[in-house]
């Protein structure tokens, strides 16, 4: 098969799409995306900044084609479970879908922020979204038993320090720890203690 012919996906293009090609780079990159605009249709907004959408992206990779997850969900695009088709979808698409899962990420973290009654700053509103993207928001909120998490918890009491300590301890999956997990956490917790 020619590379022409090949299927590709990007982070970094998705990135511009969602970003209209804007802050990937500079001092806009540590500020919210706002307003997105994908194909000529507004798709909301995200508070989650350039640098949130490369750690997560980075994290996640990009798939344009379905594939079966480490938690056996059928996936494509940069973590879409939702909604995923048998055939290949088009990097647009792929922005489209990562911005409405973004956006459910930053409602779950927002909600706990409002809890809280004390703003985030930028760099932990990431961090915090990012995480949120990954475990899913039923599983940043509880433990396994149903009791609430620490992160959670901290995040509530507006101990957002405290709450950014948890992360790098998020590292397992199916009882061991991940390398891609430690990965990601680390950038995680370097966003969540970066003084914006």
């Amino acid at each position: 098969m020619k590379l022409s012919n090949k299927i590709l996906c990007s982070v970094v293009a998705a990135m511009g799409l969602i970003t209209g090609g804007n802050s990937l780079y500079g001092d806009e990159f540590a500020t919210s995306v706002g307003q997105v605009v994908i194909e000529g249709e507004a798709q909301g907004e995200l508070r989650v900044s350039p640098k949130a959408l490369e750690i997560t992206g980075n994290a996640e990779g990009c798939r344009l084609e379905p594939y079966t997850c480490p938690a056996g969900l059928i996936t494509n695009g940069i973590g879409n479970t939702h909604g995923v088709p048998d055939q290949p979808i088009t990097l647009e698409q792929v922005a489209k879908d990562w911005v409405v899962n973004l956006q459910g990420a930053e409602q779950c973290i927002e909600s706990a922020e409002k809890a809280a009654k004390r703003p985030m700053s930028q760099g932990q509103f990431d961090a915090f979204t990012s995480f949120s993207f990954n475990t899913g928001c039923s599983r940043f909120m509880k433990n396994h038993d149903g009791s609430a998490t620490r992160i959670f918890t901290y995040i509530k009491q507006g101990d957002y320090e405290r709450a950014c300590k948890e992360l790098p301890k998020w590292v397992y999956g199916g009882g061991e720890k991940l390398p891609g997990l430690i990965t990601r956490r680390g950038l995680e917790y370097a966003r969540c203690m970066e003084v914006d």
